[in-house]
């Protein structure tokens, strides 16, 4: 007996914007045409272009979850495609670090190839962070061939210009010795440094470090995938303290990296500035767009809609060479989300692009789609697609009446009998998202925002704790439990000056105290361990970490685990799943039971190793 065709209508919605979904003919054209023609605008021509700025910020919103906005974004991210760099942006958490937040998203879209998106990507591909950096130096190099201050001979000029600008990726090989440039700009570099500062001047750039800018991104390019050099540099645009041997690797002096001391205030401001210089840089070789989604989780804490509109705000008066996409759910977006912001930074965001819903012979045509991409016999198609279940009242009563996509493709599973249909559950989705998130490597690195959110929401309501928010140098959450007291961190940096001094503030907090308490911070798969052995202050760090700094190193699985948290959260948020947010909230709360004992735990107790959580848990809330 044969297996029965897999249901094409099991999945109801676009759960990641980059998967390639079948785009249905004339739907939403209104929005996507404007969208558009506005990067059009910011692209036509040749790099490096001129300086180009957008004076709106673009909103899409939905009368009710369901109506597209996934599948529009889906065709804008298939569009641009080679065209753009485009930053998919989360939710924010902490107000005090919005920019370093949006920093460390687009240097994490920056060193992937542009489809890095899955385990199966190059990783000696060239990233887009590679693209960018090799178009700056050739471009900057032409420039100074042009206007005479490097020489070249008479008959070769034109044509080594032409090399330099029509291919600047092989013109310096990304540092490998061959037939290219990569020798000549090593040996003077040093020399050229100045000139290439004045060839950005000359073009209209103002970057708050330009020499930093160009040494960065020339050790970036010029060394190995993987290497400390190319980890370097990111850290260095994220401002994240650098050490002596860091800053010898990038060709820096101390003067042009974030000082160790920094707080979060002054590294938020070190990565405003940095955005706005990455843009300028942008003209180099393609516009950025940033698309900020999954924005009704601010509508759960006004603080957070405030330091939104402040980014979408600061991001237009000060960033160029961009586009800004907005989306939301109606009724969230007037009712708790908008109130909120700075009547100035309401007027950055233009008027709401809307969405449609499907009318008749799109919903047709997206259930034609999906049958075809699942390889269903076309006898099967048309019989599926006759009968008079299209002209049910509930679905379509007039040539004119449109609903939303989710609800037609949940008719139209409901009407595929050859398949069993899967309860939706609260289990299978969130195992389905830690899975998707195993199989995305951009999702794989330290995100602070994520981490944050666990502690901060997630475990806001859980028996005999309070969670308080700190506004502290190195302790931003606070867990107040009958048995201790928790501090909870989010540093990304692994500088030995930060850790020694982190260390310090975990024994001074945590040693005194009327009751038991510890300190608790996150490392991520691709961070190196803290301390190093080399470290003169390494055995101070481990001895805090002994008694009162609890250091969890997270596999790639619980990374995976933590985020699938908030991404379910966003999902209820945005009314992309039938249970609302208090719902997921109370289900979380019990999934992740391993791993509030583990961080309420006493140092060096069996609860305090890094669980293993079972399979997700069927109860439903």
């Amino acid at each position: 007996m044969s297996a029965p065709e897999a249901n094409p209508f099991c999945e109801l919605i676009v759960k990641d914007p980059r998967q390639r979904e079948p785009a249905v003919a004339g739907l939403n054209e209104r929005p996507l045409q404007v969208i558009f023609e506005e990067f059009e605008r910011l692209a036509a021509g040749p790099a490096p272009r001129e300086i180009r700025r957008t004076g709106q910020a673009l909103l899409i919103t939905s009368s009710q979850p369901g109506y597209g906005k996934s599948h529009l974004l889906a065709r804008i991210f298939r569009e641009l495609r080679g065209r753009a760099t485009v930053v998919y942006v989360l939710p924010f958490q902490n107000p005090a670090t919005v920019f370093q937040s949006l920093m460390l998203a687009i240097a994490r879209e920056l060193d992937f190839p542009e489809e890095g998106g899955s385990l199966a990507w190059d990783r000696d591909a060239a990233t887009q962070l590679d693209h960018l950096a090799h178009a700056l130096l050739a471009h900057c190099i032409a420039d100074l061939i042009e206007s005479g201050r490097v020489e070249a001979g008479e008959d070769e000029r034109a044509q080594i210009v032409e090399r330099l600008r029509g291919d600047p990726l092989n013109a310096f090989g990304r540092g490998v010795p061959g037939e290219n440039w990569a020798g000549w700009l090593d040996q003077n570099f040093a020399r050229l440094l100045r000139p290439m500062e004045s060839a950005l001047a000359s073009r209209g750039l103002a970057l708050s470090n330009p020499s930093g800018w160009l040494k960065g991104l020339r050790a970036y390019a010029m060394a190995a995938p993987d290497s400390s050099a190319r980890r370097t540099c990111l850290d260095w645009m994220t401002a994240q303290p650098l050490d002596d041997a860091d800053l010898e690797l990038l060709g820096m002096r101390r003067a042009e990296a974030v000082p160790v001391e920094a707080g979060p205030a002054e590294a938020n401001q070190v990565c405003r500035s940095h955005v706005s210089d990455i843009a300028q840089l942008a003209g180099y070789f393609r516009p950025f767009v940033f698309c900020f989604d999954q924005t009704e989780v601010y509508g759960h804490h006004a603080p957070l809609a405030r330091a939104f509109g402040l980014v979408i705000g600061r991001l237009l008066d000060e960033a160029v060479n961009h586009l800004a996409l907005v989306t939301s759910n109606q009724d969230p977006w007037n009712e708790r989300i908008k109130p909120h912001m700075e009547r100035a930074d309401q007027d950055r965001i233009a008027p709401p692009l809307a969405l449609d819903g499907l009318d008749k012979a799109q919903a047709e045509q997206l259930a034609k789609m999906r049958m075809e991409a699942a390889s269903i016999d076309p006898a099967k198609q048309a019989q599926f697609l006759s009968g008079t279940w299209l002209a049910d009242p509930n679905l379509f009563q007039n040539a004119a009446n449109r609903v939303g996509a989710r609800y037609f493709l949940q008719k139209c599973r409901e009407r595929w009998t050859r398949a069993p249909i899967i309860a939706v559950t609260l289990a299978r989705l969130y195992d389905e998202l830690r899975r998707e998130l195993l199989a995305s490597p951009k999702r794989h690195r330290f995100e602070p925002d994520t981490l944050e959110w666990v502690i901060e929401e997630a475990a806001d309501g859980l028996e005999g704790v309070t969670v308080t928010r700190l506004d502290e140098r190195y302790f931003t959450v606070m867990w107040q439990t009958p048995s201790r007291i928790c501090y909870f961190g989010f540093a990304n940096g692994s500088h030995w000056a930060q850790w020694k001094a982190i260390a310090n503030a975990a024994v001074s907090k945590c040693a005194s105290g009327p009751r038991p308490s510890k300190a608790i911070f996150f490392r991520a798969p691709d961070q190196p361990p803290i301390p190093r052995a080399s470290w003169s202050s390494a055995s101070d760090i481990e001895r805090a970490k002994s008694a009162y700094l609890h250091l969890i190193v997270l596999t790639l699985e619980q990374v995976a685990e933590l985020y699938a948290a908030k991404e379910l959260f966003a999902q209820a948020a945005q009314g992309d799943i039938p249970f609302d947010t208090d719902i997921v909230l109370a289900f979380l709360r019990e999934q992740l039971a391993p791993w509030w004992d583990l961080l309420k735990a006493p140092i060096g107790h069996p609860e305090a190793h890094v669980p293993q959580l079972a399979a997700p848990v069927s109860t439903e809330a």
